[in-house]
């Protein structure tokens, strides 16, 4: 029987998180490094992956490599993977962060809007998980946690969040990720994803702001996410531990979802 530090030691282990240099990728990152994953942080912005590249390296003490990324690119995320095969040799575990948003009514909701969002959120996450899929299942082993949301569960107030290609999109992962984890769990392979509910972030601080007291109605806990709520979740899903562990959407959110 292995012992609680085993099950959750990661260390030696390669991950991959998109989204990790902002947001809630900082803390899911922060969760594995200080497991003692070396870590690849992907996003658009190669100045921020730089900067929380050097700040993690120097605060957990481990290989942490900056890496641009579009996810609506196939050909960049192919280069990703080139350059953590290059730097690595092995990808352990993938946490599918980056996202889109675009809010407009649904019922002049632009084919733009949606193109980006869709692209990004679903084709983007399929495409890091086929090819983390491909190294993992000549492994045996790999960890693969997708983002989805509160959004995957439940329709959205028009007067909170209107936003139908998000809320489509994040459907779209909670699927994927039962599907994956089906197909591949012959690999040891396991596909779970975390649903986070409402946390203070870039990308959502203008409805919280907008519309805070009427989304803290629907929040049994009353309040926002905080800072480290999503460390643990996600350590867990990456972790030896969860080895029977797949296919799981977790809810992050305060309560929400059991409304």
């Amino acid at each position: 029987m292995r012992s609680i530090r085993e099950l959750f030691d990661l260390s030696g282990q390669v991950a991959i998180v998109t989204g990790g240099a902002a947001g809630i990728g900082v803390q899911m990152a922060y969760a594995l490094g200080e497991a003692g994953a070396n870590l690849v942080i992907a996003a658009r912005k190669l100045d921020r992956c730089i900067e929380a590249a050097q700040k993690m390296e120097k605060e957990l003490g481990i290989r942490v490599l900056p890496a641009r990324c579009d996810v609506s690119k196939a050909e960049e995320i192919d280069e990703l993977y080139k350059n953590v095969m290059q730097e690595f040799g092995r990808v352990d575990i993938l946490v599918n962060n980056s996202g889109a948003n675009w809010g407009a009514p649904s019922l002049e909701y632009p084919i733009d809007g949606w193109n980006k969002v869709i692209n990004t959120n679903v084709t983007g996450s399929w495409l890091m998980c086929q090819k983390a899929g491909q190294i993992m299942s000549r492994q045996m082993y790999g960890r693969i946690i997708n983002v989805a949301s509160l959004a995957s569960f439940v329709g959205a107030d028009p007067e909170v969040m209107d936003a139908v290609a998000y809320q489509t999109s994040k459907a779209a992962v909670a699927g994927l990720t039962r599907d994956l984890a089906v197909k591949w769990a012959r690999y040891n392979i396991t596909v779970n994803a975390i649903a986070p509910g409402w946390f203070p972030s870039k990308m959502s601080q203008a409805t919280l702001d907008k519309s805070g007291e009427k989304i803290l109605q629907f929040i049994p806990m009353k309040r926002f996410g905080g800072d480290d709520e999503l460390k643990a979740a996600t350590l867990f899903l990456a972790s030896p531990g969860a080895s029977y562990c797949t296919g799981v959407v977790l809810s992050v959110d305060g309560g929400w979802v059991a409304m």
